[in-house]
């Protein structure tokens, strides 16, 4: 059995690694401590998507000849190829929250969090072509713009976001803000 400074090294080194593959590339965490500015911020972000929808259901109806009677139609089929919605689970782990996220096919460089004290807003774009298979495509469900708010069940303290990347679930950690201690007089 190893023992010493060797033991040790090769201990951290192997740690390293592990921890190395899970923290590389970085994933962009844009951490807002303001309430008002979050508020703008995170409403700006999704009157940018509401629009998107808006001009693509136009387009179909436009399409479709502007015959009316298919607007709700026009417009969830404009949703589900702008905005594709991951599946995911929060839970809490002593003092922390913690979410995980489907996102196959997003690579890390890709994945943007945006992070208040109340909600965590996730976004990723990625690149999706179908080369020659364009002409005879019938449907396709790959998102490009992945898009999903949480509103989160406690505060959380925004400096403390992490995120990992492994095998295709994204998964966000964040301390809960602590409660200053009642004292008695």
């Amino acid at each position: 059995m190893p023992t010493g400074k060797n033991a040790n090294s090769r201990a951290a080194s192997k740690r390293s690694r592990r921890e190395g593959n899970k923290l590389t590339p970085t994933i962009s965490i844009i951490r807002i401590h303001e309430p008002e500015e979050a508020s703008s911020t995170v409403m700006a972000v999704m009157e940018q998507h509401r629009q998107d929808i808006r001009h693509r259901a136009w387009s179909y109806f436009e399409q479709r000849g502007q015959t009316p009677g298919n607007d709700w139609d026009d417009w969830l089929r404009a949703e589900r190829e702008i905005l594709w919605i991951p599946h995911a689970e929060m839970f809490e782990i002593a003092c922390t929250i913690v979410l995980r996220i489907a996102v196959p096919g997003f690579l890390p460089k890709s994945l943007e969090i945006m992070v208040t004290p109340q909600s965590l807003l996730l976004q990723a774009t990625e690149t999706h072509n179908h080369g020659r298979l364009e002409v005879r495509l019938h449907f396709c469900e790959f998102g490009q713009r992945l898009f999903r708010r949480f509103d989160l069940p406690s505060p959380i303290d925004v400096a403390t976001v992490s995120a990992t990347l492994d095998k295709g679930i994204l998964e966000i950690s964040a301390d809960k803000v602590r409660r200053p201690a009642l004292v008695n007089s």
